[in-house]
Order: C-alpha cells, then structure tokens, then sequence
C-alpha cells in the first residue's frame, strides 16, 4: 500500500525518492505484487501535485497513477477505526485502518514512525526494493 508521500514521489521527478517510488510502482505492475492506495491518500497527493504544478497538471498525475494502482474502498468501518486508533494523524489512521483490514504486506512510506502502532509493516520504497531483489522477484 502506497502512503502520500510515496505517490507524491512517483509522480514528481524532482523529489529525491522519486526513481524508487516510480520502480516500486513498476514492481506491482506486472512485476507479481498489487500496488494499492487509499482514495484519502489520492486526494492528498493531488492537492499538494495542484499546489506545485497546477490543476491540470495534477489531474493527469492522478489518473497515471489510478492506471498502476488498485484504489481501496473507504466506509465507515475504515473511518471509525481511524477516529478510534491512537495514530496522531487521522489520514495515516485511515491508510493503517485500510491496510490491516485488507491484510497488505507493507504499507510504503517515508514516515514509518506514523505507521509504529500497525500489525502492517512500514517501510521504505527503497526497502521495499530490496525485499523485491532478495527474492529474485525483479
């Protein structure tokens, strides 16, 4: 599962993460796992795409990436467990409440301290990668 930060990083080249992001995403399409985002996680990342490079430009960000990634539904279920969960930020309470309860092996984050109290391991793109490599998947 893909946080904000890491969908950001896809789809802006200048950001320093950005070439992992783009090969994490190309590991889950095509490459045997399913790259998976939350809809609060899209929003996200498109205002702060809109806020650096304009709507249009944003737009077409978006739907790159809804080409490459599975969107998990939101309902209540996701939004009270999140308001119920001790994570500070409500978003990264909705994206660990949406990756435990759809049972993801990894949510992909530069902000693995938000993610300390999930059953669901936080890690790096980078990580992730290498997991990837280790395992002769790539």
């Amino acid at each position: 599962m893909f946080d904000t930060n890491t969908l950001i990083d896809a789809a802006d080249a200048t950001r320093e993460h950005s070439e992992a992001a783009c090969r994490a995403l190309q590991c889950c399409n095509g490459g045997g796992d399913m790259g998976i985002a939350s809809p609060s996680s899209l929003n996200d990342a498109y205002y702060v795409l809109r806020k650096n490079y304009g709507e249009s430009w944003a737009r077409e960000a978006v739907k790159s990436l809804l080409a490459l990634l599975v969107v998990l539904p939101f309902g209540p279920e996701e939004c009270i467990i999140a308001a119920e969960s001790n994570e500070p930020d409500f978003e990264d309470g909705m994206v660990r409440a949406a990756a435990e309860l759809n049972d993801v092996d990894f949510i992909l984050t530069r902000d693995s301290e938000a993610f300390k109290r999930s059953t669901i391991r936080a890690i790096t793109c980078e990580e992730y990668l290498d997991i990837v490599e280790s395992e002769n998947r790539w």
